[in-house]
Protein backbone atom coordinates (compact mmCIF):
# COMPACT_ATOMS: atom_id res chain seq x y z
CA UNK A 1 0.00 0.00 0.00
CA UNK A 2 1.14 3.75 -0.67
CA UNK A 3 1.45 5.95 2.02
CA UNK A 4 2.09 9.93 2.37
CA UNK A 5 5.78 9.93 3.39
CA UNK A 6 6.34 8.67 -0.02
CA UNK A 7 4.25 11.01 -1.96
CA UNK A 8 6.27 13.43 -0.57
CA UNK A 9 5.98 17.00 0.18
CA UNK A 10 3.36 19.70 -1.10
CA UNK A 11 6.59 21.76 -2.41
CA UNK A 12 7.13 19.19 -4.47
CA UNK A 13 4.22 19.26 -6.30
CA UNK A 14 4.69 22.77 -7.02
CA UNK A 15 6.98 22.21 -9.70
CA UNK A 16 6.59 18.96 -10.90
CA UNK A 17 4.30 15.59 -10.95
CA UNK A 18 4.53 12.32 -8.98
CA UNK A 19 4.42 8.90 -10.97
CA UNK A 20 4.61 5.71 -9.49
CA UNK A 21 3.68 1.87 -9.84
CA UNK A 22 2.15 -0.11 -7.66
CA UNK A 23 1.48 -4.08 -8.47
CA UNK A 24 0.44 -4.01 -12.06
CA UNK A 25 -1.10 -0.29 -11.58
CA UNK A 26 0.45 3.00 -12.41
CA UNK A 27 -0.51 6.23 -10.69
CA UNK A 28 0.13 9.77 -11.36
CA UNK A 29 -0.26 12.88 -8.71
CA UNK A 30 -0.14 16.53 -9.95
CA UNK A 31 -1.22 19.67 -8.45
CA UNK A 32 -3.57 22.24 -10.67
CA UNK A 33 -3.73 25.63 -10.12
CA UNK A 34 -7.09 27.26 -11.94
CA UNK A 35 -7.05 31.11 -12.40
CA UNK A 36 -9.60 31.66 -9.95
CA UNK A 37 -9.72 29.31 -6.68
CA UNK A 38 -7.48 27.01 -4.17
CA UNK A 39 -5.31 24.37 -5.85
CA UNK A 40 -5.84 21.22 -6.27
CA UNK A 41 -4.70 17.43 -6.40
CA UNK A 42 -5.62 16.01 -9.98
CA UNK A 43 -4.73 11.82 -9.35
CA UNK A 44 -5.15 9.44 -12.13
CA UNK A 45 -4.68 5.64 -12.11
CA UNK A 46 -4.39 3.07 -14.79
CA UNK A 47 -3.25 -0.39 -16.43
CA UNK A 48 0.39 -0.67 -17.02
CA UNK A 49 2.97 -1.21 -18.23
CA UNK A 50 2.85 2.08 -20.59
CA UNK A 51 2.73 5.45 -19.34
CA UNK A 52 0.49 7.99 -18.83
CA UNK A 53 0.25 9.76 -22.26
CA UNK A 54 0.00 6.35 -24.05
CA UNK A 55 -2.74 4.99 -22.63
CA UNK A 56 -6.20 5.39 -23.78
CA UNK A 57 -8.04 7.88 -21.54
CA UNK A 58 -11.02 5.32 -20.78
CA UNK A 59 -8.63 2.76 -19.39
CA UNK A 60 -7.57 5.59 -16.34
CA UNK A 61 -9.53 6.67 -13.02
CA UNK A 62 -9.18 10.39 -12.00
CA UNK A 63 -10.03 11.85 -8.52
CA UNK A 64 -9.76 15.30 -7.72
CA UNK A 65 -8.50 16.61 -4.06
CA UNK A 66 -7.98 19.96 -2.72
CA UNK A 67 -3.96 20.65 -2.22
CA UNK A 68 -3.65 20.06 1.46
CA UNK A 69 -2.09 18.13 3.64
CA UNK A 70 -5.50 16.41 4.11
CA UNK A 71 -6.33 16.27 0.42
CA UNK A 72 -2.57 14.56 0.08
CA UNK A 73 -4.18 11.76 2.25
CA UNK A 74 -7.05 11.63 0.54
CA UNK A 75 -5.16 11.29 -2.60
CA UNK A 76 -3.09 8.80 -1.46
CA UNK A 77 -6.17 6.92 0.26
CA UNK A 78 -7.85 6.84 -2.89
CA UNK A 79 -5.01 5.43 -4.97
CA UNK A 80 -5.51 2.64 -2.44
CA UNK A 81 -8.54 1.49 -2.88
CA UNK A 82 -8.49 2.25 -6.58
CA UNK A 83 -5.78 -0.47 -6.23
CA UNK A 84 -8.14 -2.75 -4.21
CA UNK A 85 -11.54 -2.36 -5.83
CA UNK A 86 -10.05 -2.89 -9.75
CA UNK A 87 -7.07 -5.61 -8.48
CA UNK A 88 -8.43 -7.48 -12.32
CA UNK A 89 -7.42 -4.85 -13.78
CA UNK A 90 -3.91 -4.51 -12.89
CA UNK A 91 -1.47 -6.64 -15.20
CA UNK A 92 0.41 -8.92 -12.90
CA UNK A 93 4.31 -9.54 -12.94
CA UNK A 94 6.79 -12.55 -12.17
CA UNK A 95 8.00 -10.01 -9.21
CA UNK A 96 4.69 -8.61 -8.08
CA UNK A 97 3.57 -9.52 -4.49
CA UNK A 98 -0.13 -9.23 -5.22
Amino acid sequence: MLTTDEVLNLNYYKKITYTGWMGGMRFLIQREAPEEGDAIFHVWVWPGPYIFDLTADERKFDATFPFTEEGKQQAVDWINAQFEEHKSLWPKRKTDEN
